[in-house]
This record gives structure tokens, C-alpha cells and sequence, in this order.
């Protein structure tokens, strides 16, 4: 039980771990005689030291007792001398004062205090003596037997002192020996004890010497397992870069064996483009001792490919052990692989792999500067996709991105290899032809580019076909144009001006495209202005019932009252407010002016039925996240009934997020407004999905109801009954799914004639009025209500007037 509880007892003072495991091995007894031989030693020492003080003690004793006796011999004498002549008192008092320091001075050590026999035989004398000088100073007849008893008590303390002088020395003898009895213990027992340590510290420095031996034996050992196992690997090569020495890790790094390569010259590993860097270094590392220089290589593996290593060259030519260059080498192969990755993404799109704008702007600069010196122009076509929000919006994002890469890659399949193809942003790209000194060769590879972009794309995701068209902006540079940016800037706006022609085409820039596009910036921001201003205005087209010609509602149309340029008509405007988003706000005004107006419009000149009013929808207003509150919120302002309002979309609206739209357009119908689309009959794929619209009316549009009446080329005066065809079936197709048709821009009597035939229930157009001012329907209004039977019939009209 007593060895296990030891640890928790040894352990608990706190003792070393080491000393701990040395007490637990058996040592312990050798400790303890120790110990305790150190402690015999030190109470010796103490001892010798204690019996010289005492001894010496003792002798000063002595000393002062030789005094004492001298004092009172003194006094004795002086006593004498009193009895047979004058008596001084000064001289009898000085002798009895000496015998007294004297008797202090005995006192006053610890050896001359322990003697009671001296000091009682001093204090006896000193008082008799006392008695006697009393006596001769007084004259007294008793005054020689005083002194006479004086010597008597005299010599009593000298029998005293004698004693205890006695008693001293045989203590001093007595003690002498015992100290040099331990002096001579002591000088064998350090003599034994120092053999005895030299033994154990000769033991200890020869163990000491065998662990440093094991303990370096066992870090070469861990120093060559670390070598051997590293990662890195360590290469030994002489001044001429021959390898002597290469680590295992050759094998993982280059694939050969450990020492497949002695011998070898490390610069035929090397790539022929890196030897003059591993030569630079190698007489960098050699021109001192313990130089350290490093390099950036590319070493061939045994399978004929090259790896990227970092390499650390450290002199050791100087070192006796080694003798050498030491060649440490990492692999970087993944951080120069990771680093291009990082500088190819730094200039190149992510989603295509064409170049980004950076590297296009780059190559620009460095083309437009070379024809400075060779003379040859350079070209910039910037590609643009029609009407690509389309299909992002309808088919997502993910659809449109893998469209931008079929994009990309028919573009370099179309295009020459020394061009140079980036994609800038979205839909948005940019070729670089350097070599455009032949007239027509940036033109041609525009015409090759829109042809390859017009064959259908077929979609990753259910193999549909996808058609898209570009517009391409052509700009030139020649020798003193230095400014890569304001290349670039004009072939945006030439592509912008191709687009304004029409989409699907190209064009190349010239100077008064730039002021046509500085016009168009100016319009945006005159726009911008004008909606904080108000400078808008509501004109309304009346809507007319065919059959009799009852003004049954009106459209509401915006104006842009420009207070320089006057009335700036819709065309002029409206693509630039739905561009900038402005039409947003712009919309939200005339939905507003119409509602108010037209609850007026009731209240003033009442009908049966009563008017409506139909305000257009943009695509950005049925984005807005707000249109189905904003409507609300007009409704409930103005008091007009939600039934007398028509909102209308255009047909093209259907094409982009069916789904959504129908959403929306449900939630406007829910308010108890009613929908009409516009424009019906110019769409692609709107036909199929009409049934399940949530619709009120079709507005025919007016290039179908253009071609009625029209005449045949081949023979004149007579009308041609196939072109009236589309009508008739967007009629037939209405009253089917009973929905009201309005047939837009009516402008001949034989139109109405027909639309009357086809039960097209009512009609706009310059026919019955143009689009008016509220103030030019008020008055057709009150005219309507005051002359009974009169209506927008232009003939009905005559006849009235």
C-alpha cells in the first residue's frame, strides 16, 4: 500500500516529474544518505565552531580577571600607604572605583558572569574596602584594623579568581580536544564525500555524454525521417549544378526514382526558357558562403510535362558535412495553375470565355497605336441582341444565359481567329478587326455575323427554337485616332442607330449620328424635367358604337407640351420615357387626369350607357410591383366607377412571362375594371392563349382594317373581298369567346361599312375625330346632349348641320 500511495504523496508537494520518476526507481536511499551526511557535516562545523568561541570566551575571562586582581592589589596599596601618612580621599576613591570597572568588565561577559563565588568574594572586599577609606578619611583609631581586614578579604578573592581561572583552563583543554577531535572527523568525512561525489558526477558526465549521443542519434534520425517524408524536396548539386544527392520526395514531385538522376545536370530538367534564371541564381548562391538566393523554374516530369517549383539555393559548398548546394523545391504548380485562372478571369467573361471589356480596351490601344506606324485601320463592331429581355423574361435567366454562350461561340465560329471577340455586359458585345485597310471588310464580317445570328438557336432546355436577331454598330479608326473609348463609343452609336432603322442590321457611324444621339440625351434629360414640371397633357380619341354612332368612350393619350419645342408628338417620347423608366410616373399622371376627367364628364353630361375611358399599360408599368394599388388608389380618389375603366395592353406583352402577366392582369380585373388588348393581330403566339385570358375587348389593329377597301393592282375600281379576311376572323374569333371589338383607325365610310357587315361593335379613327383636347369633347358632349339624334357620323353631321 505504501507504493501506491506514494505518487499522490510525492506529488502533492509539488516535486519535479523527473525527481518524482527518480524516487519511484530506487534512488531514494542514496538521497537520504546524503542528506543526512550533509546534515552530520553542518552540525560538526557548527559545533567546532561553537567550542573555539567558548574557549575564546574564556580566555578573555581570564584577561579580566588578571585585571580585577590587579585592581584590588592596587587598592590594597594604596590602603596601605594611608595608614602611615596624609590621606587623600581623590587617590583612595580612584583605587576603589578601578575594582570596580574591573568587576564590571568580569560581569559583563557571559564566562566571567556564570562564577557567583568571584563576584560574591568582589562584593564583600569592595565593601570592607569601602568601610576602610571611611575610616582614614575621618582619622579614625579603628582605621588599621579596617585595612587590615581589607587584605584579609583581599586575599579571599584572589583565592577566588585563582579558582575560577583553574576552572577555565581545564574547560579550555577539554574543549580544544573535543574541536579537534571533529576538525579531524570532519576533514576525513569531506574527504570520503568528495570521492564519493567525484564518482557520482564522473557517473553523471559519462551518462550526460551517452544521452547528448543518443539525443543527437535520435534527431538525426527524426531529421532524416522529416527529409525523407517532406513535401518539399532537397537537392544536392557541386558548383557546376551536377546532382549528387536528391531526397525521396523526387519520386511524388517528378516521378523518378531516389537515385535515378545522380549525376545528372539539373539544367537539362529545366525548361529551355527557365535555364538562364537557374543559372542566374546558381552564381548568385555561389559568389559567398551561406548565400541564399531563390528562383521560379519549371522542371520536366518523367512523363515529358513540366512542373512549376519555387526553389530556395543555399551555399554549404564551405561546410565540411555537406559540401554542396542544397536545392530546396516546392511544387507550385496549382498556385501558377490558380494564378492564371485568376489573370484569365481578371480579362475575360466569365460565362462565355470571351474577352472582357479590360482586355478588349487593352488590345484596342495597342492596335489603334500600331496604325500610327504600319498605316492599317482598325475596326470596332458593336453587337447588340434585339429584344433579348424578351427572353429573359420569358424563359428566365438561365435560358438566357446559355443563349449568350450559343452566342459566343457561333461568333467565333463566324469570325476570323485574329480577331478579337468580347463580351462588354448583358447583351452586349464587341469584335476588333485589326487589319480593315480593305474597303468593305468590316461591313462583310458584319453582314457574316447577323446571318450566323439569325439562324434559329436551339434551347439547352427543351429543344425548342430560339430566334434572335442583332444590330451592328461599324465605327473605323485610322492613324492619329489614339482614343480607344471614343472608338468604342462611336460604333454604339452607330448599332444604336441601326436599331432605330429597324433591328436585324448594321451601320456604320458618321458624325451626325453623335449629334442625333447628343439630341436624343438631351430629349431624355428635357423628359426628365418635364414629368417634375408637369408639362404633360390628356388628349382624348373618341371611341364610337358603328351602328348609330353614339359617342359610347374615349382613350386617353398623352402630350408632351414642351414650352420651346410646342406639342411633341408620341413617337417622339414615349420609347425614350419606357427606356429611361419615366413612363412610370408619366402613366400614373394620365390614369390619374382620365379617372377625374371622366367622373366630371359623368356628372355633367350623363348617358346610357355611360362613357368609358381607356388608358394604356406599358410593359415597365406592369412590372411595377405597385400597379394594382396605384389603380386602386386613382379609383377611390377620383370616385370614377371601376367599370368605366378599360386598361390596354398590346399583344406583344403576352410574349414575355405569360404567367405573370396573366397574374397581374387578373388582380386589375378583380378591381372591376375591364382589359382590352391592343394591337390585336400583330403577335406571334398570343392566339393560343387568348381563351384563358383574363380579357374584355380586342382593338383591331389598324393595318388590318388599312387594307380594307383597298384596291387590286390588276383591276382598278374594283375592291378586293380577301382583304378584309384577317378582320373577319378576329371578329369571328371575338364574338366566339364574346368579347367586344374595336376596330382601330377607321378612315373611309366603306371600312364602317364592312366592320358593320362583320358585327364589329365599335371603331376610333380620324374618320369620326381625331384626338381632342377635354375642352374640344366637352363641347361634342353637350352637343351631343342637346341636339337629339346627332352622333359622330360625318355624313349624320351634314345632315344635322
Amino acid at each position: 500500500m505504501a507504493n501506491v500511495a506514494a505518487p499522490s504523496v510525492v506529488g502533492s508537494t509539488g516535486l519535479p516529474t523527473a525527481l518524482f520518476v527518480r524516487l519511484r526507481g530506487g534512488s531514494w536511499r542514496r538521497w537520504v544518505a546524503v542528506v543526512l551526511a550533509f546534515n552530520i557535516a553542518l552540525g560538526m562545523g557548527f559545533s567546532v565552531v561553537a567550542l573555539r568561541h567558548q574557549a575564546d570566551a574564556r580566555s578573555r575571562a581570564d584577561a579580566l580577571f588578571a585585571d580585577l586582581n590587579a585592581a584590588a592589589s592596587a587598592q590594597d596599596a594604596v590602603l596601605w600607604r594611608a595608614t602611615t601618612g596624609a590621606t587623600d580621599p581623590a587617590v583612595l576613591a580612584a583605587a576603589g572605583h578601578r575594582v570596580d570597572v574591573a568587576a564590571d568588565r568580569v560581569a559583563a561577559t557571559p564566562d566571567g558572569a556564570d562564577d557567583a563565588d568571584v563576584f560574591a568574594a568582589v562584593t564583600t572586599y569592595q565593601r570592607e574596602a569601602a568601610v576602610a577609606r571611611d575610616a582614614l578619611i575621618a582619622g579614625s583609631a579603628t582605621a588599621i584594623a579596617r585595612v587590615a581586614e581589607v587584605q584579609q578579604e583581599s586575599v579571599r578573592l584572589q583565592e577566588a579568581v585563582d579558582t575560577a581561572g583553574e576552572r577555565h583552563r581545564e574547560a579550555n583543554e577539554s574543549a580544544g580536544r573535543v574541536a579537534d577531535f571533529e576538525t579531524l572527523f570532519m576533514m576525513v568525512f569531506a574527504a570520503v564525500m568528495a570521492g564519493l561525489l567525484f564518482r557520482r558526477f564522473e557517473a553523471a558526465r559519462r551518462s550526460g555524454e551517452l544521452g547528448v549521443a543518443a539525443a543527437k542519434a535520435q534527431g538525426e534520425a527524426r531529421f532524416r525521417a522529416l527529409v525523407h517524408h517532406s513535401s518539399d524536396l532537397i537537392t544536392l548539386v557541386d558548383a557546376d549544378l551536377a546532382i549528387s544527392y536528391q531526397t525521396p520526395s523526387i519520386t511524388r514531385l517528378l516521378g523518378y526514382s531516389e537515385d535515378e538522376l545522380i549525376g545528372t545536370q539539373l539544367a537539362d530538367l529545366t525548361h529551355p526558357e527557365d535555364r538562364l534564371s537557374l543559372v542566374a541564381a546558381r552564381a548568385e548562391a555561389t559568389a559567398e558562403a551561406r548565400a541564399t538566393t531563390t528562383s521560379q523554374l519549371r522542371l520536366r516530369h518523367r512523363d515529358g510535362s513540366y512542373r512549376h517549383v519555387q526553389s530556395i539555393h543555399t551555399n554549404l559548398l564551405d561546410d565540411p558535412d555537406v559540401r554542396a548546394v542544397v536545392v530546396t523545391t516546392r511544387d507550385v504548380t496549382e498556385q501558377k495553375q490558380l494564378e492564371a485562372q485568376l489573370q484569365h478571369n481578371a480579362f475575360h467573361d466569365t460565362l462565355t470565355g470571351l474577352a472582357n471589356r479590360a482586355l478588349f480596351a487593352d488590345r484596342l490601344d495597342h492596335a489603334l497605336a500600331r496604325t500610327d506606324r504600319l498605316a492599317a485601320p482598325v475596326a470596332v463592331l458593336f453587337v447588340d441582341l434585339d429584344d433579348f429581355k424578351a427572353v429573359n423574361d420569358g424563359s428566365g435567366h438561365t435560358a438566357g444565359d446559355d443563349l449568350l454562350v450559343a452566342v459566343a461561340d457561333r461568333l467565333r465560329r463566324t469570325l476570323r481567329p485574329s480577331d478579337t471577340i468580347a463580351r462588354l455586359g448583358g447583351d452586349e458585345f464587341a469584335v476588333l478587326i485589326e487589319d480593315a485597310a480593305e474597303p468593305g471588310r468590316p461591313e462583310a464580317a458584319a453582314q457574316r455575323l447577323l446571318g450566323a445570328l439569325a439562324e434559329p438557336f436551339v434551347a439547352a432546355g427543351d429543344g425548342a427554337e430560339v430566334r434572335i436577331t442583332a444590330s451592328v454598330g461599324i465605327a473605323m479608326g485610322a492613324a492619329g485616332q489614339h482614343d480607344a473609348a471614343e472608338l468604342l463609343r462611336h460604333a454604339d452609336v452607330a448599332m444604336y442607330a441601326a436599331k432605330a432603322a429597324g433591328k436585324g442590321r448594321s451601320a456604320v457611324f458618321e458624325p451626325e449620328m453623335d449629334s442625333a444621339i447628343i439630341g436624343q440625351l438631351q430629349m431624355k434629360a428635357e423628359l426628365a424635367r418635364a414629368v417634375e414640371r408637369g408639362e404633360f397633357t390628356v388628349y382624348y380619341q373618341p371611341t364610337v358604337e358603328l351602328a348609330n354612332g353614339r359617342l359610347a368612350g374615349v382613350e386617353a393619350l398623352v402630350r408632351w407640351q414642351h414650352p420651346e419645342r410646342g406639342l411633341v408628338p408620341p413617337l417622339d417620347f414615349i420609347p425614350l420615357a419606357e427606356q429611361t423608366g419615366l413612363i412610370v410616373p408619366i402613366g400614373r399622371y394620365v390614369l390619374r387626369e382620365a379617372c377625374q376627367q371622366m367622373r366630371a364628364w359623368h356628372t355633367s353630361y350623363p348617358t346610357t350607357p355611360p362613357m368609358t375611358v381607356s388608358v394604356n399599360l406599358s410593359a415597365r408599368e406592369l412590372d411595377e410591383p405597385g400597379l394594382v394599388d396605384s389603380v386602386r388608389d386613382v379609383l377611390v380618389e377620383t370616385g370614377l366607377d371601376p367599370a368605366h375603366l378599360i386598361l390596354e395592353i398590346t399583344e406583344s406583352l403576352l410574349l414575355v412571362d405569360l404567367p405573370a402577366t396573366v397574374t397581374i392582369l387578373s388582380a386589375l380585373r378583380a378591381l372591376g375594371v375591364r382589359l382590352a388588348i391592343d394591337d390585336f393581330g400583330t403577335g406571334y403566339s398570343s392566339l393560343s392563349y387568348l381563351e384563358n385570358l383574363p380579357v374584355d375587348i380586342l382593338k383591331i389593329d389598324k393595318s388590318f382594317v388599312d387594307r380594307i377597301g383597298e384596291t387590286p393592282a390588276d383591276i382598278p375600281g374594283v375592291e378586293d373581298p380577301n382583304q378584309s379576311v384577317m378582320v373577319s376572323a378576329i371578329s369571328q374569333l371575338g364574338h366566339a369567346l364574346h368579347l367586344d371589338l374595336v376596330a382601330e383607325g377607321i378612315e373611309q365610310r366603306e371600312q364602317v361599312s364592312t366592320l358593320q357587315g362583320l358585327a364589329c361593335q365599335y371603331g376610333q379613327g380620324y374618320y369620326f375625330a381625331r384626338p381632342l383636347t377635354s375642352g374640344a369633347l366637352a363641347e361634342l358632349l353637350h352637343r351631343q346632349a342637346d341636339e337629339p339624334g346627332w352622333n359622330l357620323e360625318p355624313s349624320s353631321q351634314a345632315v344635322a348641320g
